[in-house]
């Protein structure tokens, strides 16, 4: 049976940190990655719960973050591009530090949100700053934060907020780190993209230690025991066919959750989950009610060991990616994944950071094929998504099922493509200055279609 919605009985309201990156999906030493350098999440994993199958709804921050905050899709919560482009919450949206303000929650703000562009409408009580800072100024604040917090009863929740590991990388690495890393089967095996990767897991190891001073104050903290602590991050990387697309690199993500004597710590769920699940999670666990508008169900008593029927797909989306259009929708089983491209023809998108580092050459040799208006992939056979299946005689029946079940979930959250193209939100806003173009010869007859790409802004990333 599907879990009850009632909230359990805690003898006591935990207080809740949130840890969130951006753009790190799972590379992490406790996802199966034991080339990166996290030690201390490693290390906070051993003691907590490893979600491994936890999805965002979107490849992209504000969309998938506001979900995280919402409990709801970006097409119910409005929040279908970025925020500094122009997009915002549906009027009457809740999300969660308002939450748990009106369940007598003191909330808290320590680094960086995407949520929403207008600082004014930020619903927590406390906002210690307002700006992306680097990862060290972060740590400190959420340190002196929980050494100034010892002996007050009122629960909080605390969101720590991480720029890294956005890009730009820069240009430090380790060349033994290049030289030893896997590089998974989605990208070429090539120099710069060793070295490229190698930047990526230099900024994560920066980051990683800062993280682990946050824990590390927590573990001494007089509050500990009864503090919910879970890490994530919004989508995954900024590398070709990862952050801005739908496959798995796009939006698989890191979720780790820790609360002594309610979790066992060592856990490792396999069970899908997704980002609109979190909010109900974390209201069910301080006994906060769920209301109907919540499109996630909470997954507390697959911890506890309650009644929970798994989830047996996750949903996402893309919509507006920066400034340019990319209409895409996907539904994934533990089997299968399907995509759906409203704009057929075109290849990913690329970011202007990498295709300035690796050099359109590479980049036209390598990711240069028009996508198909559909995709199919056998994620036990091709976890990389390389093969498309569709249109495959024999694998016609799962096409339509996940056909239909994603045209089900279009109806369900009321998604704005099914009336048609889907407007910008702010029009003076659009463009992401790195877009591919069609070159002659392009006879669509004859498969011959030419890509390339245009650029019109310097992105700072340094050659290598």
């Amino acid at each position: 049976m599907r879990c009850r919605r009632e909230a359990p009985n805690l003898t006591t309201r935990p207080n809740i940190i949130e840890i969130i990156w951006h753009d790190l999906g799972d590379w992490l030493s406790c996802y199966h990655r034991p080339d990166v350098p996290s030690p201390c999440l490693q290390a906070f994993a051993d003691e907590a719960v490893v979600f491994e199958n936890h999805f965002g709804t979107a490849p992209l921050c504000s969309p998938s973050r506001a979900s995280l905050k919402t409990g709801r899709y970006p097409q119910s919560n409005g929040i279908l591009g970025l925020t500094h482009r122009g997009w915002r919450y549906r009027e009457g949206e809740k999300d969660m530090p308002l939450f748990l303000r009106e369940a007598g929650y003191e909330t808290f703000l320590c680094g960086t949100q995407h949520e929403r562009h207008d600082l004014s409408e930020l619903t927590y009580r406390h906002v210690f700053e307002k700006q992306p800072v680097p990862a060290g100024r972060t740590a400190d604040m959420a340190v002196e934060f929980l050494s100034a917090r010892a002996s007050q009863a009122q629960p909080f929740f605390l969101s720590v907020g991480f720029h890294e590991v956005h890009r730009p990388y820069g240009t430090h690495y380790d060349p033994v780190v290049a030289e030893r890393l896997m590089v998974p089967g989605f990208l070429p095996d090539e120099p710069i993209v060793r070295k490229d990767m190698a930047t990526f897991y230099e900024c994560i190891r920066k980051t990683d230690a800062a993280v682990g001073r946050i824990l590390d104050a927590l573990r001494h903290a007089d509050f500990a025991d009864h503090t919910l602590v879970y890490f994530t991050s919004d989508h995954g990387p900024e590398f070709p066919r990862a952050k801005a697309t739908l496959y798995a690199p796009g939006i698989k993500v890191a979720l780790i959750m820790k609360c002594t004597g309610l979790f066992a710590p060592g856990t490792r769920v396999s069970e899908l989950t997704s980002h609109v699940d979190v909010l109900p999670t974390l209201l069910e666990a301080a006994g906060v009610p769920i209301g109907e508008e919540i499109q996630g169900r909470s997954f507390l008593r697959l911890l506890t060991g309650g009644e929970y029927e798994p989830r047996d797909a996750i949903f996402a989306q893309d919509t507006w990616h920066g400034g340019e259009y990319e209409p895409m929708r996907c539904v994934r089983t533990r089997r299968h994944g399907y995509i759906r491209n409203y704009l057929p023809g075109w290849p990913v998108q690329m970011a202007g950071t990498y295709v300035q580092r690796y050099g359109e050459e590479f980049i036209n040799s390598h990711f240069a094929h028009p996508r198909p208006a559909e995709g199919l992939y056998d994620l036990e056979a091709d976890p990389w998504e390389r093969h498309n299946l569709a249109g495959n005689p024999e694998c016609r029946d799962i096409q339509q099922k996940l056909s239909d079940r994603l045209d089900a979930w279009l109806k369900q959250v009321d998604d704005p493509i099914l009336q048609g193209p889907v407007p910008c939100a702010d029009p003076a806003k659009v463009g992401q200055n790195c877009v591919w173009a069609k070159f002659p010869p392009h006879d669509p007859t004859k498969g011959n279609i030419r890509f390339g790409i245009v650029k019109t802004e310097d992105y700072v990333e340094q050659p290598l």
